[in-house]
């Protein structure tokens, strides 16, 4: 229970959500209002039809303890999702929901009661899963997987190792996304052009336009020295940095950009690759010429965006819907900018490779008490449901005459209902994140582009279509898992969090050689790293 107690005495949580940009709001008054089509969605549940793919004729109460963000709607009569599942199934479900920042304090507050006191699930978020499943309060569902094909399906094959903990069982129902692409290199096509110079396909081309970024005053503001020419996303604790070119040099890292897969197969941490310490050099010499700024490590998503509606920024992998920024740029005076998606950066030996985005994560864990009111195949049963076409429809699409139509066997949101992307889309409870289920790619590319296709697309907007569905499909790579193991928990804030994450920026400053990183990394390995490693080594020999 160690981690309860630790959990209760770390209140305040920071909690970051990457996703998409939502598009800018139309200044046209709109012709209805959210408050109407809400009301018309569950007017329209409260006439749904009863499932036949599944309902309980008895009833099913699920109970729940979870996090929400970004004020999404989430009584259960607050929008239409809930009512019309409780129609169609006759599952009602009934979450306790906290605010992203302190959830671990009201998880382990809830888990330090007597077993029937939890609720039937609960999201683990932040907390943990393996802390959860080491004190016997989370159900393995290994032994429940015929009773979801569906999401089974959905996580497919390739990926089932992901679904699986560092112990090998699986302890949670997904949230699973169809959308492989998410981030893209971008790089300033007006400054290309001002430098007379094609998009880079080789590592020299690259270093060719960033020096030339370097050297020239591009954004025209008379200072020769402000505009950056490679910005790239620090990450949480440190631990993402410079993924791009880790990439670069072949090295296919985990989401923490932590671990890797070698040619092998082996599994290891990242610093045990063979190029790792060819990858920190070059991008030392990358930060001794200026194409890589003293603040690197000062970079969020966010400031990414601010640097590139500041018109500094010349080339970043950032996410693909950020292209927008240079409708910003032209609405101040910069007429010809443009943001355009390229495909990865090939490095010096023609590596050339991105992550595809995190297609599986966790969503709902079914706790001990759940089990022992011999509720776990009911709950599984009806999780599955939300993964079968008729769920996802309702998830995605909401409900039909009222927030899509059918054309020609294909569900066609409403385009008022778009029409600022995922705005008004997830207010009325469309794609309702804090539960999760099955995110569709069609459903996704309409609300980004409000229904528009690829030939209606503007010039901005198309750039990124590209990122997401073009450029880089010859390039993706799915992520290795980051196991979480004992050793990877006991050591992870002391060796990689404030150890080898700041000697790597030491590194890439020139504060200390390369050498002298390899022979500090040697140390914390005898510190207690080669535990991690060997004990992630061994899960994935497992699995």
């Amino acid at each position: 229970m160690k981690k309860i107690f630790i959990a209760l005495s770390l209140f305040f949580v920071v909690v970051c959500f990457a996703g998409c940009a939502e598009s800018k709001q139309k200044e046209e008054k709109k012709e209805y209002s959210v408050e109407q089509i809400n009301q018309d969605l569950l007017d329209a549940a409260s006439q749904l039809e009863k499932s036949e793919q599944l309902y309980f004729d008895n009833g099913l109460e699920i109970s729940g303890l979870g996090v929400t963000y970004d004020g999404r709607p989430t009584e259960f009569d607050g929008c239409y999702y809930w009512p019309a599942i409780e129609k169609m199934t006759n599952a009602h479900v009934d979450i306790d929901w906290h605010d992203a920042e302190g959830y671990s304090s009201s998880v382990a507050t809830t888990l330090l009661m007597d077993i029937s006191q939890l609720p039937d699930i609960v999201n683990p978020f932040s907390f943990g899963i393996m802390d959860l499943a080491d004190d016997g309060l989370i159900v393995p569902l290994d032994d429940y997987l015929e009773l979801m094909p569906d999401i089974v399906a959905a996580v497919g094959e390739e990926r089932m190792d992901n679904w699986r903990q560092a112990d090998g069982h699986i302890y949670y129902i997904p949230t699973v996304s169809s959308i492989q692409g998410s981030q893209s290199m971008m790089v300033r096509q007006d400054w290309l052009d001002e430098l007379n110079m094609d998009v880079p396909e080789t590592w020299e081309d690259w270093l060719a336009l960033w020096r030339g970024i370097r050297d020239n005053d591009l954004n025209g503001n008379g200072d020769s020295e402000d505009e950056i020419p490679l910005a790239l996303s620090y990450g949480e604790d440190g631990e993402r940095a410079m993924t791009l070119l880790m990439n670069a040099f072949g090295i296919r890292a985990s989401a923490d950009c932590q671990f890797c897969v070698l040619d092998d197969g082996t599994y290891t941490m990242v610093y045990e690759h063979p190029k790792y310490e060819e990858f920190l050099q070059a991008v030392s010499d990358l930060y001794k010429e200026g194409i890589i700024k003293d603040d690197f490590n000062t970079y969020d998503y966010n400031k990414i965006e601010e640097m590139m509606k500041e018109n500094l920024l010349g080339t970043t992998m950032t996410w693909a819907v950020s292209s927008s920024n240079a409708e910003y740029l032209r609405e101040n005076g910069d007429a010809d900018a443009l943001w355009v998606a390229t495909a990865p950066v090939q490095g010096p030996d023609g590596n050339q490779m991105i992550q595809e985005r995190e297609l599986i994560s966790s969503s709902w864990c079914i706790t001990a008490r759940a089990k022992e009111e011999e509720k776990v195949e009911d709950i599984v049963r009806f999780f599955n449901w939300c993964f079968t076409q008729e769920g996802a429809y309702l998830y995605n699409y909401g409900i039909e005459g009222v927030s899509y139509e059918m054309v020609e066997d294909k569900p066609v949101l409403n385009a008022d209902l778009i029409a600022d992307s995922f705005t008004d889309y997830r207010a009325v409870g469309c794609n309702f994140e804090p539960f999760g289920g099955l995110w569709l790619e069609d459903a996704f590319m309409q609300c980004l582009f409000s229904g528009k296709t690829e030939n209606e697309l503007d010039e901005i907007t198309a750039e990124s279509f590209k990122g997401l569905f073009e450029v880089n499909d010859d390039y993706f790579y799915t992520q290795p898992v980051t196991f979480e193991t004992n050793a990877y928990v006991k050591y992870r804030s002391n060796l990689i969090t404030a150890g080898i994450c700041p000697l790597r920026d030491q590194a890439i400053r020139g504060e200390i050689t390369v050498e002298e990183f390899a022979q500090k990394y040697k140390e914390l390995k005898e510190q207690g790293l080669n535990k991690v490693i060997k004990e992630a080594e061994a899960i994935s020999k497992k699995n």
